[in-house]
């Protein structure tokens, strides 16, 4: 799939940043105080991240066949990362703004400006664009006091399992989920991977107050380029055993990926938790109908279940966890045929950080099983520690059919550590470093490394 351009969206950031500034901006005093012109209250917050990376040079040997294709590709974005960022060191800087103005009683309007995470194209050449993030208009008590309505370029994501890494949904920060060229591939990527904020959600999305239910209906169109499109419905109730409470969700979407394609998702998930610690989790989809116009989804699934338990005996200021999951997403080891197995979604889970992550790690996203086992505490108030072991294998390789010529099913072993040291309440820094041993399904000789560390500023 070519990259999204992002040409309209910047000039709609230009042209709304010099309306606020002719406008909202237009108003000071002689003590420097900003007044908004129309607007009654302005708010600006923004953050800047700025992340020293590395990655050994078996990162960029990495790779995946596309299924009954011509053979193996390095992962991420078909092979055309530059060298020098595939496998080395570099500095990545991203910022975002954004102002929120209160325009009336129930209505305001959110505005983003953000660098987009295209460090394949843009090179970092020292020319760091801005894009627009999100531009949405928010209306409480819209014609009716149950419905809240925002449109515009809306970032709209589901977690289901509250474990802040989105299963299914997470259009703000997902890319396309789709090879956008009329049929699959069968490979473990969706055709973008490692594009996140590729895509710009615009639609509107109306959630409805049923009194203790919510129902969110959803209307976006992503890319215009590859006539992509999404709508559906989303039910969430809340749950109560008695012992435990929580939330749980349905969904049923419809995803477009050309005029003939009607990909249809639906299931659920939800999360209850307890004053003994546990918290159980756990989201389900199937998905059915077409693909494309010319390629049917058939028997694709989404699983992940786990149980969370905050160790309640000890100091509370440690705050000790162990987490132990299954992620399971169906498989396809055939692209020649009309039938597509993958499981598609708009997930942004950055679970694993050499396998999953999509900023820094290889972003596979379908066609595998991994057992998960997690934990951490907080060594001091500024300090805590996190540490993960994963054991990945694909789902569907037929004789080596979705590998890189290996009839091992065996994605890795990897193994994760990740420490936070919040300086002050507004700057933070992370490091984080993994290594997948026992690769053999990408076909490098050796382990694959990803480290970072990074500092961030939120204002």
């Amino acid at each position: 799939m070519n990259r999204i351009h992002r040409l309209p969206s910047l000039v709609v950031a230009v042209v709304l940043a010099i309306s606020v500034s002719s406008t909202a901006f237009s108003q000071t005093s002689l003590g420097g105080d900003v007044k908004p012109g129309r607007a009654l209250r302005l708010t600006i917050t923004g953050d800047m991240t700025l992340s020293l990376v590395d990655r050994s040079d078996s990162f960029g040997r990495a790779g995946l066949a596309a299924a009954g294709g011509s053979g193996a590709d390095p992962l991420l974005l078909g092979g055309s990362w530059p060298g020098d960022l595939a496998g080395g060191s570099f500095f990545d800087p991203l910022v975002n703004i954004g102002i929120v103005a209160t325009i009336s009683e129930g209505v305001s309007a959110n505005i983003s400006l953000e660098t987009p995470f295209d460090i394949d194209t843009n090179g970092r050449d020292g020319n760091l664009p801005l894009s627009l993030g999100e531009a949405k208009v928010s209306w409480q008590g819209a014609m009716d006091a149950a419905l809240d309505l925002d449109f515009g370029v809306v970032d709209y994501a589901i977690d289901f399992s509250g474990n802040h890494q989105p299963f299914l949904l997470d259009l703000g920060n997902a890319e396309s989920a789709y090879d956008n060229g009329g049929g699959d591939s069968g490979t473990p990527q969706s055709a973008s991977a490692g594009r996140v904020r590729s895509l710009q959600p615009v639609g509107a999305v109306g959630h409805y107050d049923l009194g203790e239910n919510t129902l969110d209906v959803l209307m976006f169109d992503l890319s215009p380029v590859d006539n992509e499109s999404l709508f559906g419905l989303v039910y969430g109730l809340p749950l109560d055993t008695g012992d435990y409470t929580g939330d749980m969700g349905i969904v049923l979407l419809n995803s477009k990926n050309d005029g003939g394609s009607d990909l249809l998702t639906f299931g659920g998930g939800g999360h209850l938790s307890g004053a003994d610690g546990l918290k159980f989790y756990g989201e389900l989809y199937w998905q059915f109908g077409d693909y494309s116009s010319s390629v049917n989804q058939n028997s694709a699934y989404g699983l992940v279940a786990g149980v969370h338990y905050d160790i309640p005996d000890a100091d509370e200021n440690d705050a000790p966890w162990v987490d132990f999951s299954l992620w399971d997403l169906s498989g396809d080891d055939n692209g020649a045929n009309s039938s597509n197995s993958n499981f598609v979604s708009y997930e942004f889970n950055n679970d694993m950080l050499v396998l999953e992550d999509a900023y820094y790690g290889l972003d596979v996203d379908t066609n595998y099983r991994a057992f998960k086992i997690k934990g951490g505490m907080n060594l001091t108030p500024e300090w805590s520690v996190q540490g993960l072991f994963a054991y990945a294998t694909l789902n569907a390789n037929s004789n080596g059919a979705a590998s890189n010529g290996s009839s091992s099913s065996k994605l890795g072993d990897e193994f994760d550590v990740r420490a936070t040291y919040r300086a002050t309440d507004y700057l933070t820094f992370y490091l984080n470093a993994g290594t997948l041993q026992n690769a053999k399904a990408l076909g490098v000789g050796s382990g694959v490394e990803v480290i970072s560390i990074s500092s961030e500023v939120r204002f």
